[in-house]
């Protein structure tokens, strides 16, 4: 088989095939990524369309993160306390690779205070993170969950991961067991140079059924094509080996029959 498919002819036909199996393949991943893009917008416009709640009428310091918390618009009032500000490194923004500026808002509920991190936004130099006033300030935001810290040491000021559990240990106030993401603040007391960082959606990423069709067809397509090659090579080598036999079997004379009376 491999005689013949080194002969000019088929491996043209193999470099055809290569390009088909590439272009057939890179048609099927795109239709995955139209999948997921178009379920992530989904997800996105779903998250977006929830009604924005008082923080204070959602949990409260030191209670479980609300079960349909992930994502939640939330509106919240409050005091920053610039003293406990830290940033987060290694976080990405339109490709660029920086900090989180997290800063905890004091808030007060149920006849206490609160402390609630807050991402303010994303700058790519540590020295670019402004201190925020300690005025009164009313913002709107996205919950989100606690992250998970990872070991390691960091410069003094930084932390791996917005972990409240951690943060419990470092802060002497009670803490929600959770964060925001500041999409708004009223008055302005972030400088401009602190770049707002846009919420994640939050839920399953989820697939589009019938791009995902589109996609197992373009696949399928593939292997046939990669099939039909294999099984027009396998008869053509069968062929060839048929003829040789043939080319190389003795000649056996016919019977004389002698000359008709």
């Amino acid at each position: 088989m491999l005689r013949t498919a080194l002969k000019p002819g088929w491996l043209a036909l193999l470099g055809l095939l290569i390009v088909v199996l590439v272009s057939f393949y890179q048609l099927g991943m795109w239709q995955l990524g139209v999948s997921s893009n178009k379920a992530a917008r989904e997800l996105a416009a779903e998250q977006a369309a929830r009604p924005e709640q008082p923080l204070t009428d959602v949990t409260a310091p030191r209670q479980a993160f609300p079960r349909e918390g992930a994502g939640l618009p939330v509106s919240v009032e409050g005091v920053y306390l610039p003293q406990d500000q830290f940033l987060v490194p290694d976080r990405l923004l339109e490709g660029r690779s920086g900090y989180w500026v997290v800063t905890p808002l004091q808030v007060e509920q149920d006849g206490g205070t609160g402390l609630l991190p807050v991402v303010r936004g994303f700058v790519t130099d540590p020295a670019a993170a402004d201190v925020p006033g300690t005025d009164g300030v009313a913002l709107t935001g996205t919950y989100a969950p606690s992250e998970y810290a990872a070991p390691g040491d960091l410069p003094e000021g930084q932390r791996s991961a917005i972990d409240t559990a951690d943060l419990a240990n470092a802060w002497d106030q009670p803490i929600y067991n959770g964060f925001i993401f500041m999409t708004g603040e009223e008055p302005a007391l972030t400088s401009g140079q602190v770049e707002p960082v846009p919420p994640p959606v939050f839920g399953e990423s989820g697939i589009d059924p019938r791009n995902v069709g589109y996609a197992l067809q373009w696949f399928v397509f593939a292997l046939f094509a990669a099939y039909m090659y294999y099984r027009f090579l396998r008869q053509a080598t069968q062929a060839e080996a048929e003829r040789i036999a043939v080319a190389g079997a003795p000649h056996t004379p016919r019977p004389d029959r002698g000359e008709p009376a």
